[in-house]
C-alpha cells in the first residue's frame, strides 16, 4: 500500500460549539487528502478521462481534537473490485487515532459518465 499523508494544525474555523473539531471538518480533511492523493500520483491524461465518486462512508469517531492541535491525516487505498475501490483515511494526533473513515468509490468515465472497471494502470500506481 501506497500512503499519503499530510499535517493540519486546528484552527478556530475547525470547532463547532463543544469547541473541538466538527464532525464534517473530519470528514472534509478526509475528501481533501483523497483528492490530493489521487492527484499526487495521476497523469493528467488519467485525470482528464476518469473521476471517482464516493458510494458509501463508514465514519468511527475515537477521541477529539482541540484549537492549536496538529493531527496528521493518512491515507491509502485498500483495494479494488471492478470499478469499485475502498480507501482508508485515519486521522491522528501524537500517534494516536483520532478517527478512521473507510470508503468506497467507484470510478466514472468523464465521456461516457458510466461506471469503469480501474484499469490495471491506475492500480499500479496507488500499490507502492
Amino acid at each position: 500500500m501506497k500512503f499519503f499523508e499530510k499535517k493540519i494544525t486546528v484552527t478556530q474555523d475547525h470547532l463547532d460549539f463543544n469547541n473541538h473539531v466538527n464532525n464534517l471538518v473530519y470528514m472534509q480533511w478526509a475528501l481533501d487528502i483523497s483528492r490530493e492523493h489521487w492527484l499526487s500520483e495521476i497523469t493528467e491524461e488519467i485525470n482528464e478521462k476518469y473521476f471517482w465518486m464516493v458510494r458509501t462512508h463508514h465514519v468511527e469517531y475515537k477521541k477529539q481534537a482541540f484549537l492549536g492541535d496538529e493531527v496528521t491525516v493518512k491515507t491509502y487505498v485498500k483495494g479494488y473490485r471492478g470499478p469499485f475501490s475502498d480507501r482508508v483515511v485515519k486521522i491522528y494526533k501524537d500517534e494516536e487515532l483520532l478517527v478512521e473513515v473507510k470508503s468506497n468509490w467507484c470510478l466514472i468515465e468523464r465521456e461516457s459518465q458510466k461506471l469503469k472497471r480501474v484499469p490495471e494502470e491506475i492500480q499500479k500506481l496507488f500499490r507502492g
